[in-house]
């Protein structure tokens, strides 16, 4: 713990100590809500939740507490078993919850069930790095999307694996001013662009092959959606 971090965390300069796995304000769904409640008064911001959801009951749970308490995040952001960090364990990010592509159209039907789907907006999360599997996530029910893994690509992480240490060989995930030196912005900074640009390039012929103009517009009706296919999706769990 650099002298920063340990001002910032409220403890012991250069020591080791490891990050709670567990939050202290709330131990349930209508606790976390209240505590959302309190953290948008506050700061009078749009504040939202991440989950990965475990099977279909345990997101019906929290989506039915939003029905109870009348508070309802502004956004969800859902990451399926494919996301990950790479600061976290290999079976943890690989292994544990559901597939994205499984949990978006099940959180869509459960916020349509209880008639809160237009009081917030589903963020679609998990290694979606290409127009294609954007596509899909839009369709399923997905209002926006999250992209983590690609902009880090593109800026030059090689998925060493060692975020946690400060040791980043290239100077992506590091607060060591050295090893900083290895991200060239002025070079790395024309790959991101041309990422994002191929993105909405594929994204919109993908639009452009289903009869649309947007990619807004993408719905079920534009995949296969039938049991076979359901099954599939919960099998690759």
């Amino acid at each position: 713990m650099t002298e920063e971090i340990a001002e910032i965390r409220s403890v012991r300069p250069w020591t080791e100590i490891n990050s709670p796995n567990r939050f202290e304000q709330f131990s349930g769904a209508k606790e976390m809500l209240d505590f959302l409640a309190q953290m948008r008064r506050i700061s009078e911001k749009p504040v939202g939740t991440k989950i990965v959801a475990g099977n279909e009951a345990q997101l019906e749970s929290y989506v039915q507490a939003m029905h109870q308490t009348g508070i309802v995040p502004d956004f969800i952001t859902v990451d399926g078993s494919e996301g990950g960090s790479g600061a976290t364990y290999y079976e943890l990010a690989a292994s544990v919850g559901l597939p994205t592509f499984t949990v978006i159209p099940m959180l869509d039907d459960l916020l349509r069930k209880y008639g809160i789907r237009n009081q917030t907006y589903i963020i679609a999360s998990g290694k979606l790095l290409t127009p294609d599997k954007i596509a899909m996530a839009l369709a399923l029910g997905a209002d926006l999307i999250n992209i983590a893994r690609g902009f880090m690509m593109s800026v030059g992480c090689i998925m060493a694996e060692v975020c946690h240490t400060n040791r980043c060989p290239v100077g992506v995930a590091t607060t060591d001013p050295k090893l900083q030196k290895a991200l060239s912005i002025d070079e790395k900074k024309y790959r991101v662009c041309n990422y994002l640009l191929s993105l909405r390039e594929g994204l919109f012929e993908m639009a452009a092959v289903m009869g649309i103009d947007s990619p807004t517009k993408f719905s079920r009706k534009h995949i296969e959606w039938n049991g076979r296919f359901k099954e599939a999706m919960h099998q690759h769990v």
